[in-house]
């Protein structure tokens, strides 16, 4: 088994990670476009031999998640391999880049490239060739996110994708990785948090308790999140239903939260008849009642906001989008009031969290990914290799 990272051994997001076994099967998992920097000439594209570049010789690629510095970069490969997602994940990217397609950010080429994606179920495997893959659904906030099991020539990997342990499926985590891992050779794992040390964690419900606070003392609260991250948000609606606040969203939020309403099983992600999308007729109701608002940086939002002076506004992402440094940022950073609330919770394992699925898994060996401080993997006294790996 060979292992390549092409890129994210020293840093967060843009990872491309390659599994080559004796037979020449290649396999990716992830084409992550790289997140926005303060260093510009890290936002270079990358070329992956076969991949996107040269003559095409990937046999697959398998995206944990849908967020975009994992599976940005699918417009970029050759379009005879097969990308693999899961089912859930699928519906909600295409919800997005229908939406994209609308503003002309994305095209009708780049949608058709989505329907073609394949899916996987748990706890389906998947064969490409000699090589065996099998996701695990994990913690995230990016709903129906996945690891990979991949195991060929006699050896077993794990690969984490972006994971936690304090969101609402946090438990079934470690649960998973004993009945259907167990020990493996390598371990390909995501270090985010361990260049953030001064963030704080806390749970998914701990997160709707402060929200419910919040709403009890404030009848107009608008609330900043990420439209995908469906844990955050089921907490946030599940706190305004609580404080008897009305819910309201966009219409291309309502059809994110419908789709999640159709396939859940869980009570939590039961949005039917309790979302309202925002309209003009719905504004008298809104003063009367009160309620919680999902908003973006737009004109629309921001029209809204206008309206409601006395408001409680939230901001629920990562601080670090708020830094002046970051320009890209800048539409953001103006529409956010100086005066927010900061309540949020990372999507990230924290170092207990990496530690505890590295004593689930025994691995012989660790490769970091995902991180900017891949050095605080030695404190777990595991062997710690970099870039280019053959077992």
């Amino acid at each position: 088994m060979q292992i390549i990272i092409h890129r994210g051994t020293h840093q967060i997001g843009g990872c491309i990670t390659e599994i080559q076994s004796k037979r020449g099967t290649r396999i990716a998992i992830d084409i992550g476009e790289n997140l926005p920097t303060i260093n510009k000439e890290k936002n270079t594209e990358i070329k992956v031999v076969g991949l996107n570049t040269g003559n095409p010789s990937f046999d697959a690629v398998f995206i944990t998640h849908y967020h975009g510095d994992h599976i940005g970069l699918y417009n970029k490969i050759y379009p005879n391999i097969p990308i693999y997602i899961g089912e859930h994940s699928k519906q909600i990217f295409k919800i997005l880049q229908e939406r994209l397609e609308k503003v002309e950010l994305t095209s009708k080429k780049d949608l058709e490239k989505v329907d073609s994606f394949f899916t996987y179920k748990i706890p389906q495997k998947i064969k490409v060739k000699d090589i065996l893959v099998t996701p695990i659904e994990v913690d995230h906030s990016a709903f129906n996110a996945h690891m990979f099991l991949i195991e060929c020539d006699g050896k077993k990997l794990l690969h984490t994708g972006d994971f936690r342990l304090h969101g609402q499926r946090g438990k079934s985590v470690i649960k998973a990785l004993k009945k259907y891992v167990k020990k493996v050779d390598v371990l390909i794992c995501e270090g985010t948090t361990l260049s953030r040390n001064n963030e704080e964690t806390i749970t998914e419900n701990e997160l709707q308790k402060r929200a419910e606070e919040i709403f009890k003392n404030n009848k107009y609260n608008f609330v900043m999140c990420s439209s995908t991250n469906i844990d955050r948000i089921a907490a946030i609606h599940k706190a305004a239903i609580k404080e008897n606040k009305l819910f309201v969203c966009d219409k291309y939020q309502k059809d994110i939260l419908m789709y999640i309403d159709s396939i859940a099983r869980s009570t939590l992600y039961k949005f039917k008849g309790k979302v309202l999308s925002y309209d003009d007729n719905i504004f008298p109701l809104m003063k009367q009642r009160g309620f919680v608002m999902l908003v973006r940086d737009n004109y629309i939002s921001k029209n809204v906001i206008q309206q409601f002076p006395n408001n409680a506004f939230i901001y629920s992402q990562w601080n670090g989008y708020l830094n002046e440094k970051f320009t890209e940022y800048k539409h953001l950073q103006e529409f956010v009031p100086k005066n927010h609330i900061y309540l949020h919770t990372s999507g990230h394992a924290d170092f207990k969290a990496i530690k505890k699925v590295c004593s689930t898994v025994k691995p012989k060996m660790i490769i970091p990914i995902h991180s900017e401080n891949p050095e605080a993997f030695e404190q777990m006294r595991i062997r710690r290799l970099y870039d280019k790996i053959s077992k």
